[in-house]
């Protein structure tokens, strides 16, 4: 039950991103020092008014903040954005008592260069609706502008709505899968409780052609390819396959690809665990033999033909493997000198409890969750390793999220 509307004064940014009263209200799109008219359904808000500005608000860029949920930081000033970034990864690290780390600057990404995105669109009596959906809502924002993706897919979106007029289904929402590869836009459409029989496949290659997309996957299949999406790492082509996990941001990608090899350092032999299609694995060969472990059997595919390819490297090994179901045991590490982990945002908390037992002394982790990353640090520490220093990346520009690169020692 929503309380009539108060006055609130905002003292701090919790780590969701939303502005905190003293006596632990929380009220989204305020800064530390707001006054705010808000009302609230128990302890959580809604702005209604800023009334008195804190020190550190700043204008918006997009004109749908506020209601599109794809962003939830626009309205920080640039330092204190920057500032809470990092410290949302000293407090996740506080908590497990991690100290004596070096703290890196924070890596940040330009507007408007983000390369993948997933919109949502629902077919209405009288159009199209395509965009990202309201914070805690499924409601779509029909999105007229984007700061956050690359401007060709930003142009992309007003084709969009001309060219799905009459395929989306007349109930249901469909999702919109779009990465910006080297070759091309590979798109993925969701579309539930449609059948691909023939003359809806011929329409729907008729619309990739008029899209000029590289690929297009309808509900897990490919429908129309002109080019094979592509991306290159470390001089090599790569496939990932439609809809597979890759970094959001070039610029990032680049950035953590350089902490990773900084990180490992002057080894003969690595081990990639959750390698995805090579973001890291292939960089990696280029200064040591790699030896790359993931679950996924079409990105280790993609992989594969990859390594295939990687000619004046050191050798690649590929293997299908679930980290989770069955981690790399402590004796197995002893054929490595270094390992990378690049864990979902549930970490690795299995991965590393064998890692810790293992002799191996160089590790390096990427995470996309400060939480976790906190957690499995703390086992590694307590299993001898000592982190030397971390690596704050913004990639998700005015999100919560912060990802980070890490060195761990014996």
């Amino acid at each position: 039950m929503t309380s009539p509307p108060r006055e609130v004064q905002i003292f701090a940014l919790g780590h969701q991103g939303d502005g905190e009263t003293a006596d632990g209200l929380y009220v989204p799109y305020t800064v530390p020092g707001d006054r705010v008219r808000a009302e609230f359904d128990g302890i959580r808000g809604r702005l209604l008014e800023v009334l008195s500005p804190g020190p550190n608000r700043a204008t918006p860029p997009c004109k749908h903040f506020g209601t599109c949920g794809g962003c939830a930081l626009q309205h920080l000033s640039e330092t204190y954005y920057r500032e809470w970034k990092v410290d949302v990864i000293r407090q996740a690290l506080a908590q497990r008592n991690v100290t004596g780390y070096e703290m890196k600057p924070l890596v940040t990404v330009a507007p408007r260069s983000r390369r993948r995105a997933t919109l949502s669109a629902k077919q209405t009596r009288e159009d199209i609706v395509l965009g990202f959906q309201e914070r805690g809502s499924t409601f779509i924002v029909d999105l007229e502008e984007c700061h956050v993706i690359d401007r060709r897919l930003e142009a992309l979106i007003p084709q969009l709505r001309e060219a799905l007029a009459g395929e989306l289904p007349r109930s249901g929402q469909c999702e919109i899968g779009l990465t910006l590869t080297d070759t091309g836009i590979d798109m993925t459409l969701g579309l539930p409780g449609v059948e691909i029989d023939g003359p809806r496949r011929t329409a729907l290659a008729k619309l990739a052609t008029h899209l000029h997309l590289a690929r297009l996957t309808v509900n897990g299949d490919i429908v129309a390819q002109a080019n094979a999406p592509s991306l290159k790492w470390a001089g090599v082509y790569v496939s990932p396959p439609a809809g597979a996990f890759l970094q959001a941001v070039p610029s990032a990608e680049q950035a953590m690809q350089t902490l990773v090899l900084q990180g490992v350092g002057h080894v003969r032999k690595v081990a990639d665990l959750f390698a995805g299609c090579g973001t890291f694995t292939l960089p990696l060969a280029k200064i040591a033999a790699v030896t790359a472990f993931e679950a996924d059997a079409d990105a280790v595919a993609a992989l594969k033909e990859g390594a295939r390819h990687a000619h004046g490297m050191k050798p690649i090994t590929v293997e299908r493997r679930d980290l989770f179901r069955r981690p790399l045991l402590p004796h197995e590490f002893e054929a490595f000198d270094a390992v990378v982990l690049d864990p979902p945002r549930a970490g690795a908390k299995t991965q590393c409890d064998h890692l810790a037992g293992a002799k191996v002394r160089r590790a390096v982790m990427v995470s996309c969750n400060p939480g976790t990353f906190a957690r499995d640090a703390r086992t590694l520490i307590d299993g001898g390793f000592k982190l030397r220093e971390v690596a704050p990346i913004d990639q998700f520009l005015w999100a919560t999220h912060v990802e980070l690169v890490a060195r761990f020692e014996r």
